[in-house]
Formats: C-alpha cells, sequence, structure tokens
C-alpha cells in the first residue's frame, strides 16, 4: 500500500504528494531490475540457442565419422568373412590333397615294392626263366610272340612306376601350392582382423565422443528450459509489479480520499465544539506512545524495502509485522498506541480488516490483517483499548498485526514512536 494524505495544507498535500511519487519510483525501479534481469536472462537464453546449434553441428559431424566407420567396418567384417570361407575351403582342399598325397605315396610304394620283387625274382631265375620261357616256344613266331611277351611286361611294369612315381609329384606339388595359399590367407585374415580390431576401437572412441556431446547437448537444453522458465517468471513478476503499480495508486488515492473525508469530519466537529476540551487525549510525542500487540514483542518484517513474501519482489513494507515468534497470536488482542478517534474501521483491499486512529497533530497509526475489528468508525478510544483481535486477513501469510505509524499521511518507522 502506498501513502495516503492527511494534510489540511498545501504545504502538507505536496509533502504526501512526494511521499506518493517516491513509493512510485521505488517501484519502477524495481519494475526496471526485474526488465534488466530479463534482458540479461534473454542474452544469456541467445548464447545458449548458439551453443546448442554448435552442439548440434558437432554431434552431426561425429554421427557421420560414425556412419562412415560403421560402414567401413562392415565392408571389413565382410572380407574377414570371405578371407574366413576361402580359408576353410582351401583346408579341405589341402585335407584332401593330403589323403591323395598319402593314396599316391602308398600306391607308389606298393608298386615300387612289386616292382622290386619281380626284378629279383627275374634277377635270380632270369636265365632259367627266360631261356624255358623262350624254348618252350613251338615256333618262331611263337618265340617272338614270346620275347614280345616279355619286353611289353618289362615296359608295363616301369610304366606303371613311373605314373605312380608322376602322380606323386604332382600331388606333393599341388600340396606345396595349397599349403602356401592356406600361409597366404593365414596372413590376408590376420591384416583384416587387425583392421577390424582398429575400426572397432574407432567406433567404441566415436560413441563416447558421441555420448558425451549429446549430455553435453542435453545440459544446454536444461539450461534453455531453466533461463525459458526464468524469462517466465519475470514476466510473470514484471506483471505482478505493474499490477501492484496500479493497485498502489488506486488504493493510494482512495485512502486518501477516505482520511481526508474522515478529518474534515472530525475538524468540524472539533470547530462546532470548539472552546472545550478536544476529548480525545492524544498525544503528539512519540514518547507518549505504548506496544500495540502486549506480550507480543517478535518482529518478523521492519519497515523499509523487504521482498514482498507472496509476490517475491522488493516493494516497500511501510510498517512493521508483529507476530508471535512461535507462539500463537492468532485472536490476541492488538491495542490503541495512544488517545485518539477512530476513523476507519472496516475490511480495506490487501489490509484486511483494519482500523486507522487519529491522534491529533497530523498522527494516525493503523492496525491490520485482523481476524475482526472492535472499535467503530467515530468512537473515542483510550490508550491500550482493544482495536482489534489479530489474524490474517488480506494480503497476508499468516496471523500477525501490521502497524503503521504515518505523519501528516506519509509512512514513517513506527519503531521511532513506539518501543518493544
Amino acid at each position: 500500500m502506498s501513502t495516503s494524505v492527511f494534510a489540511s495544507s498545501l504545504s502538507d498535500a505536496k509533502k504526501n504528494l512526494d511521499s506518493i511519487s517516491d513509493d512510485m519510483k521505488e517501484t519502477k525501479q524495481e519494475l526496471n531490475e526485474v526488465k534488466d534481469e530479463k534482458e540479461s536472462v534473454r542474452n544469456q537464453l541467445n548464447q545458449l540457442e548458439m551453443d546448442l546449434t554448435s552442439k548440434e553441428q558437432e554431434l552431426a559431424a561425429v554421427e557421420n565419422r560414425l556412419n562412415q566407420t560403421q560402414m567401413e567396418l562392415e565392408e571389413v567384417k565382410g572380407e574377414l568373412q570371405q578371407a574366413e570361407e576361402e580359408l576353410l575351403s582351401t583346408q579341405k582342399k589341402l585335407e584332401s590333397l593330403k589323403e591323395k598325397l598319402q593314396q599316391a605315396i602308398a600306391e607308389a610304394n606298393k608298386q615300387e615294392e612289386l616292382n622290386a620283387s619281380r626284378l629279383r625274382a627275374m634277377y635270380m631265375n632270369s636265365s632259367a626263366s627266360y631261356l624255358e620261357l623262350l624254348l618252350e616256344s613251338k615256333s618262331l613266331n611263337d618265340l617272338l610272340n614270346r620275347i614280345d611277351m616279355i619286353m611289353q611286361m618289362v615296359n608295363y611294369d616301369n610304366q606303371v612306376f613311373d605314373s605312380m612315381q608322376q602322380y606323386r609329384d604332382e600331388v606333393e606339388e599341388r600340396k606345396l601350392d595349397c599349403e602356401e595359399q592356406e600361409k597366404v590367407i593365414q596372413e590376408h585374415k590376420l591384416t583384416i582382423e587387425e583392421k577390424k580390431a582398429a575400426l572397432e576401437k574407432k567406433e567404441q572412441e566415436i560413441q563416447a565422443s558421441k555420448k558425451q556431446i549429446a549430455k553435453q547437448k542435453q545440459a544446454i537444453l536444461n539450461a534453455q528450459n531453466e533461463k525459458e522458465a526464468l524469462i517466465n517468471q519475470l514476466s510473470e513478476e514484471e506483471a505482478r509489479i505493474l499490477k501492484e503499480l496500479d493497485q498502489m495508486e488506486r488504493d493510494s488515492k482512495a485512502l486518501e480520499k477516505k482520511i481526508r473525508e474522515l478529518t474534515k469530519a472530525e475538524e468540524a466537529k472539533k470547530a462546532a465544539n470548539r472552546g472545550g476540551s478536544s476529548g480525545n487525549g492524544s498525544k503528539n510525542s512519540s514518547s507518549g506512545m505504548i506496544w500495540p500487540v502486549p506480550g507480543f514483542t517478535h518482529i518478523s518484517s521492519y519497515y523499509g524495502m523487504r521482498v514482498h513474501p507472496i509476490y517475491k519482489y522488493k516493494k516497500m513494507h511501510t510498517g512493521i509485522d508483529i507476530s508471535g515468534g512461535g507462539r500463537n497470536i492468532g485472536n490476541q488482542p492488538a491495542v490503541a498506541v495512544a488517545d485518539g478517534t477512530v476513523i476507519l474501521s472496516q475490511y480495506y483491499g490487501g489490509y484486511g480488516n483494519t482500523v486507522i486512529i487519529d491522534h491529533g497533530g497530523g498522527i494516525t497509526t493503523l492496525y491490520a490483517h485482523g481476524k475482526s475489528t472492535t472499535v467503530s468508525v467515530g468512537q473515542q478510544v483510550k490508550q491500550g483499548d482493544t482495536v482489534l483481535r489479530i489474524g490474517s486477513t488480506g494480503t497476508s501469510t499468516g496471523n500477525h498485526l501490521h502497524f503503521e505509524v504515518r505523519k501528516n499521511g506519509s509512512h514513517t518507522n513506527p519503531l521511532d514512536y513506539v518501543s518493544r
């Protein structure tokens, strides 16, 4: 709530206007601070967007590298599979050749042994055998035939032996070629496996890099969300301050008008009774005022600039808040700090149930957020009389008494007038 005018002269009115202007200036300064902070957050958000774009580009480059590496890895895996198939085929062929070689060696050895036996027999019995064979000829033709048969048999044995020896040599040569091919394939396979291992390592490194960049990107997105939420919060605070400024103006003017009307009525009443006692027993000096809440001295919020407990931004606190300090202050009495006349007793906007007392000499006191009021307008009260029961009505977060002292309508520090 802003200040209200309680003045009977142009000079006092100007002072009160200056006071209202100061309050408005302070609130506008708060508004400018919120706008500056909002602009700062927007700049931070713009920087985050740039960082995010950079990270997205970096992530795209890493994904391209990863795709290329994975393609190369698939190609190498294909080469490795082909090499393994070729190696398996060569090994099967080599096993077959080894079997054939063993068979050829066995046949050659068998034939060699057969020829050797026959030659030994022919050598040992050649003169008798061949002579007997030839002498048994019936004719010249038979003799020639027998000689030819003997030559064919010897030639056949030699041919079979030579053929088996040649086959064994061919199989041995093919076996050596196959073993050489197996060795080449094994070396090729080893090279491919090394290349595959290098690509797998590269893939792991790129995946780790991708994960790290994605984590950084998410951190930027989280920061963006926080900044956007902060901007929304600041926008809401800005709107609330603007609304509060409007409300301050309306409340100030309304309270100013109300106090002026009531003061004029009181002055008219006093003028009609001029010549006698004023009858209100009020005092113009702060030394005559008492503490407004007997038995409760805890101050939860002092006079001056503070962060508003509901709106959460800095705002001028035009009085002091007296709370229970751990004890229940609800429904406890708030008393008149000095003699005076009640000029307002009603529910009044953010003040809730409110009582204003005129003590004369331009001094008024205000008691707000009451659960209920116990006095009526025009009532003369004595120092110590109960004026309301403490509660939490209006703009309030809990049971407490909001107490103000105003001089010529301008709010002042109540602790300059009352003491615990």
